[in-house]
Parts: structure tokens; C-alpha cells; sequence
């Protein structure tokens, strides 16, 4: 391997300053040395905060000019497939924030292209590199409530600020303060689902090992929802339901997942997160604290570079939820159930 991979940055905006730069900064294997944003006073305050050398306000200028190796995406949704697709054809590798694309034939399109160039992409979904998720599934693969017969993820937070429908705070997270393009429903790709929510379908397929089949979906308004309930139906004949509201007026975000099997529960709580496995027998409660560590997002796409190692968040489970949050869109628009 080179001295230190040279990594760009795609949307040096509040979510990569707080997520992906500290990891990447404390990588020896990675070196930041570009980043582009369109705002040149906020690319400014980010390049000096990171000590990043080289700026540009035009994407396709810095996967021209500069010296890269590889590239973090963090730039609104609508943008992602594109610049994606122009990263691996510059044979460059990618990390990309979800989703992935805002179609399931995109996300295909991008998958397909890593594979037949040998690059190493990876989409940040949360659950393939939380620890209690990767408990969940290592526990439900090895028969610990017994056969699967339902799913119920839900999720309350107060997050109406960055849509637009609320003043945002100045205690926000991050080195610059972040932009409103949720509040576009075009720029976003659809509302709170499409932001949020796919973290609870990666959740949900990551957990059941299990892949869907149909959706029904329900939302408050369409395409800009803030509140949403959905039926998912997954091999085996597997019945989901997820709930995900973005504006309560409750401050403390609320998560919990139930796991319901022939021989016992699971149930996932946070934050903080902790695992209760609930049999006949009594509980078993793990706190996150005492599960594995596990992989970030950075240190598996890099892991990847060299070794063709396949990574967690991998093409193939960004294409998967892609194409039910595709779906649920769908159904939601239709009023019908949406096969997957």
C-alpha cells in the first residue's frame, strides 16, 4: 500500500464533519487531502478545521484534478448515484452515505460497476457496524428464540429542525452547521423514510438475514413525510412492522426493536442501547458496554482497498434497502402493497 491512501471528500458538510472525518483523521492508513462543498465560506471553515489542502466548490473538478485513491459521499441524495458512478469510474474506491440511490436499478447500476472494477464501495448504514445489531442477528441465526414469527422496529425522535419545520437549534453537531436539504423532498428523494428510515429497513434485513418481498406503506404526507408506519413481508413468510416519526414533540429520542420467536424475545432498546433475550427461563439484559467491538464504516472500506475484502455495509445490502425504500414510496403514493 501507498504511504497513506488519499481520500477526497464529497459534501464536507455537519454529518461527515462528526461521522466519517474524525475515523478517517485516525486512520494511519488515510490521508484527507481534498474537499469540495459549493458554500466556499463554510468549504473554508471545514478544509481548516480537518487541515485539508485542497478545495473545490465543483465535484467533477476534484475527481478530475486531484490526486485521489478514494472518496467519502456526503452530499444530499440526489446527488449520490451520479457522483458515485463517476468515483468508480475514475477507479476510485467509495464510501457513501445512505441511501445508496434513489432507485433500485441505480443502486444495481452502482454495485454491479465496484464489482467489474474491483473497487471497494460501502454504504454507511448504521446497523451492519452497531454492536447490539450484530448481537442481534449472531443471537437469531443461532436459534436463540427460536423460529422468527414477528418484527416490530419503531423510532421517535425530534428532528423537524432539519426538515425545515421547526427553528434549528445552534447546540447542532458539527464543525458547520447543516443545510436544509431535506426540506426538499426532490433533493432529499422523499421525506423522513428516505433519510432516517433506511437505517431501520438496514436494520431489519440486516438482523433477519431475510430479504423482502412486499411493502404497505402509510405516511402522513407524501412525499415529504414525517411520520410513517409500514407492513414488510420477508422470506419465510416473515411479517415486519416499523414506525418512524421525525417530529415528536418529545425531546429524547426514542428506539426499540422487538424480535418475537417460537422460543423467546429479543428486545433492543436505546439510547443507550442494550439487549434483553427474554425466554421461559427469565432475561438475560446485555448493555452495548459489554458487546464486541465492531468495524467503523471507515476502517472496513479500507480494509477493502488491497484485499478485496467484503465489507458489512456491503453493495448488495445498500441495493436491497434501496429497493424497499423505493417501494414504500410507492405504496404510500398508490394506496396498494408494493412488491419488492
Amino acid at each position: 500500500m501507498p504511504e497513506a491512501y488519499r481520500i477526497g471528500v464529497l459534501g464536507a458538510g455537519a454529518f461527515a464533519s462528526r461521522r466519517h472525518l474524525p475515523a478517517l483523521q485516525s486512520d494511519p492508513r488515510a490521508r484527507v487531502v481534498a474537499a469540495c462543498r459549493r458554500d466556499p465560506e463554510a468549504l473554508a471553515t471545514f478544509a481548516d478545521h480537518f487541515h485539508i489542502p485542497d478545495r473545490y466548490t465543483n465535484w467533477e473538478a476534484m475527481l478530475n484534478d486531484a490526486a485521489l485513491d478514494g472518496v467519502l459521499i456526503a452530499t444530499p441524495h440526489d446527488q449520490h448515484y451520479a457522483q458515485a458512478k463517476a468515483a468508480l469510474e475514475c477507479g476510485l474506491h467509495v464510501l457513501m452515505e445512505k441511501p445508496m440511490a434513489l432507485s433500485g436499478e441505480e443502486a444495481k447500476e452502482l454495485a454491479d460497476l465496484a464489482h467489474l472494477l474491483g473497487r471497494s464501495l460501502v454504504v454507511a448504514f448504521n446497523p451492519p457496524y452497531w454492536r447490539h445489531t450484530n448481537a442481534l442477528r449472531a443471537g437469531i441465526a443461532a436459534g436463540r428464540v427460536g423460529d422468527l414469527e414477528s418484527v416490530d422496529i419503531r423510532i421517535s425522535v425530534s428532528a423537524a429542525a432539519v426538515f425545515g419545520k421547526a427553528p434549528m437549534p445552534e447546540t447542532m453537531p458539527g464543525v458547520v452547521r447543516p443545510t436544509l436539504f431535506r426540506a426538499d423532498p426532490a433533493a432529499n428523494g422523499g421525506g423522513n423514510l428516505m433519510d432516517g428510515g433506511g437505517h431501520l429497513f438496514s436494520e431489519l434485513l440486516w438482523v433477519t438475514g431475510r430479504a423482502p418481498l412486499a411493502v404497505s406503506a402509510l405516511m402522513d404526507t407524501t412525499p415529504d413525510d414525517m411520520r410513517a408506519v409500514l407492513l414488510v413481508r420477508l422470506e419465510g413468510n416473515l411479517l415486519a412492522t416499523i414506525t418512524a416519526v421525525a417530529d415528536s414533540a418529545y425531546q429524547t429520542r426514542r428506539i426499540r426493536s422487538t424480535y418475537d420467536g417460537s422460543q423467546g424475545t429479543a428486545i433492543a432498546t436505546g439510547l443507550p442501547y442494550q439487549i434483553v433475550w427474554r425466554t421461559e427461563q427469565g432475561d438475560e439484559t446485555l448493555p452495548e458496554s459489554n458487546l464486541p467491538d465492531i468495524a467503523t464504516p471507515v476502517s472496513d472500506w479500507l480494509d477493502g482497498f488491497d484485499t478485496g475484502h467484503g465489507p458489512l455495509g456491503s453493495p448488495e445490502h445498500g441495493v436491497q434497502v434501496t429497493r424497499l425504500l423505493a417501494a414504500a414510496y410507492e405504496s404510500a403514493r398508490l394506496g396498494r402493497v408494493i412488491n419488492v
